[in-house]
């Protein structure tokens, strides 16, 4: 149940949310988002424009990591990762990179949480942006960043999938 102001979302009630200007303001991806992120299926939500334009931002954060780790981890190839090479901000990213997967997948498959999901991909992103502020690397840093970031898109597919379909393919990928 969607509420507004505490009362259920209603045409007769008039406290209706209308989607065409959401989308219009925002995309189909983040109000995609945000729909599946604000609440398990079960709970009564309560709308929030803020936490649409919070979904928006998220993107758009994917999209700045993504684009910014491009280049290094197109150049990198996509050659095997040798761990013992790594700097610790690299492991950290990969440990990360699979925790989130393993949550993620247990999130959606077995529990059936989306917004459980979201925020374990909201903390890889946070990773990422940790890692590329960091500066500390290795030669294989743009392939630990491309496994970050292929495998975000992966995730948030389902969630948005305009949007990450377009990162796919700057990844380079059909």
């Amino acid at each position: 149940m969607v509420l507004k102001n505490g009362a259920v979302m209603s045409k007769s009630k008039g406290n209706v949310v209308d989607p065409d200007d959401m989308l219009a303001k925002y995309g189909a991806d983040a109000l995609r988002l945000y729909v599946m992120a604000v609440a398990p299926p079960e709970k009564e939500v309560e709308w929030s424009d803020s936490g649409l334009e919070g979904s928006f931002r998220f993107l758009a954060r994917v999209w700045r990591a993504a684009d910014q780790w491009r280049e290094p981890a197109l150049a990198s190839g996509g050659g095997p990762i040798d761990q013992a090479g790594l700097t610790a901000a690299e492991r950290a990213v990969r440990r990360k990179t699979h925790d989130t997967i393993r949550r993620v997948t247990a999130d959606i498959d077995q529990r059936q949480q989306m917004n459980t999901a979201v925020s374990a991909m909201m903390e890889l992103v946070n990773e990422l942006y940790a890692f590329t502020d960091k500066g500390e690397r290795s030669a294989q840093a743009g392939r630990v960043a491309r496994e970050a970031a292929e495998s975000l898109i992966v995730m948030l597919s389902p969630f948005a999938p305009h949007t990450m379909e377009e990162l796919w393919e700057m990844y380079g990928h059909q």
